[in-house]
């Protein structure tokens, strides 16, 4: 993928980083976790910035091992487009945001890790459309323009 700068929904890292995984079934890949994947994962190394892909507000911060991890929840409405992003795995301690704080798009929301049912490293990014998950590949090539 190529990010537009100038778009109002952008992806979530400054440069193109290697896609691990994409949305849709999968053979799970460890005990635990899901074959039903409703998110896209991203491979920028443990430890990269993380960023709000359009300006929003958060929603949930949620701090334990379980699951998702580590996760960040931001609900959007760009251009009459109301969405949600999830922002999974993310490094335990890094999250910079709370529960209704405002961000902007690009702002940093967290450093990815490796919390939860995870094989490693990673951002598990899922979009929710009236609550439910939609592929954030096509989401984001179709609204990054």
């Amino acid at each position: 993928y190529v990010n537009n700068a100038n778009s109002l929904i952008q992806w979530p890292f400054h440069v193109t980083v290697p896609i691990a995984d994409g949305f849709g079934y999968r053979v799970a890949p460890c005990d635990g976790c899901s074959s039903d994947h409703k998110g896209v994962d991203f491979d920028p190394g443990q430890g990269a910035p993380i960023m709000a892909i359009a300006d929003g507000t958060v929603t949930q911060v949620v701090e334990t091992w379980g699951g998702l991890g580590y996760h960040v929840v931001v609900a959007h409405n760009v251009n009459g487009i109301a969405f949600e992003t999830w922002y999974c795995h993310m490094y335990q301690g890094s999250i910079t945001v709370a529960v209704g704080q405002t961000v902007k798009l690009g702002d940093v929301l967290g450093l990815v890790g490796d919390t939860g049912m995870s094989t490693g490293a990673h951002l598990h990014l899922e979009i929710h459309v009236d609550n439910v998950p939609v592929d954030p590949y096509a989401f984001l090539v179709a609204h990054n323009v």
